[in-house]
């Protein structure tokens, strides 16, 4: 069974992909790199220090049904 931190991680990766395929303007690096960087978002998600204030941070709160708050956030996150 997958950790609500796993689910999390896998969800926001497909979602960054999907943003960027649809705003690919708003972001920096193009598709090839969405892995990169959904693994670079998955420490800062261990860790804490990650932004919110993204498509594809926002769409996983929608689609894992998470209050789109910090709060909310962590404690999806810190459950097993």
């Amino acid at each position: 069974m997958k950790s609500n931190y796993d689910l999390f991680c896998e969800e926001y990766e497909r979602q960054l992909a999907i943003a960027v395929a649809e705003h690919p303007g708003e972001y920096l690096f193009k598709q090839d790199r969405v892995s990169f960087v959904a693994g670079k978002m998955a420490t800062a998600f261990k860790t804490g220090s990650y932004n919110k204030d993204g498509r594809a941070v926002k769409q996983t709160c929608i689609v894992l049904n998470i209050p789109y708050t910090y709060a909310g956030i962590n404690q999806f996150l810190e459950q097993k």
